[in-house]
């Protein structure tokens, strides 16, 4: 599948069917996000694979709709390293977020590229997290990300009706809505 087809194909998934995941399929989604760019080539990201089903179980407790954590065959768990990126943008934002999002961006559209499907959850106990999966200071989970085969019924989210029209979206030289 090339990358226009994985953007416009990719759903989020939260039903997988129980088989496991083939090991080149994970080095591909894992080596898509690796690959992604960040501020200054610094990479603020580290990537937490979790196969073990006690870990899921406990993972999932830590999301209000964990189902998909506890019942996909892997879940990576994204992280920012906050020392490894110093850049603000405009001044008053950390880029270290926006640098983990683009890769977990190329995680998923690699992962769909690959006939598997993931989704971003955010909705999470950071604290319940960090003490899984013993996670030091300045370090702060970003995305729980369920990976695995979807469910035969799709397992996926629709999706919104429509997109936004480009008009609505896109301004040419200045700020225009």
């Amino acid at each position: 599948m090339d990358l226009n087809e994985a953007i416009r194909s990719y759903r989020p998934c939260r039903a997988f069917k129980p088989q496991p995941i083939p090991s080149e399929k994970l080095r591909a989604v894992l080596a898509a996000a690796r690959l992604a760019p960040s501020q200054g080539n610094m990479q603020p990201w580290r990537f937490v694979v979790v196969q073990d089903d006690e870990r899921k179980r406990l993972l999932a407790q830590a999301c209000p709709k964990g189902k998909p954590v506890a019942e996909a065959p892997i879940v990576i768990v994204a992280f920012s390293v906050e020392e490894d990126i110093p850049v603000t943008i405009g001044g008053y934002m950390s880029a270290y977020p926006l640098d983990v999002a683009v890769a977990i961006g190329h995680l998923q559209l690699a992962a769909t590229a690959e006939g598997l499907g993931t989704s971003w959850i955010v909705d999470f106990h950071a604290d319940k997290v960090r003490t899984v999966l013993g996670v030091p200071e300045g370090i702060h989970p970003l995305a729980i990300i369920p990976l695995g085969i979807p469910a035969e019924n799709g397992g996926t989210l629709a999706p919104a009706e429509g997109r936004k029209s480009p008009d609505e979206i896109i301004a040419y030289n200045q700020f225009a809505w």
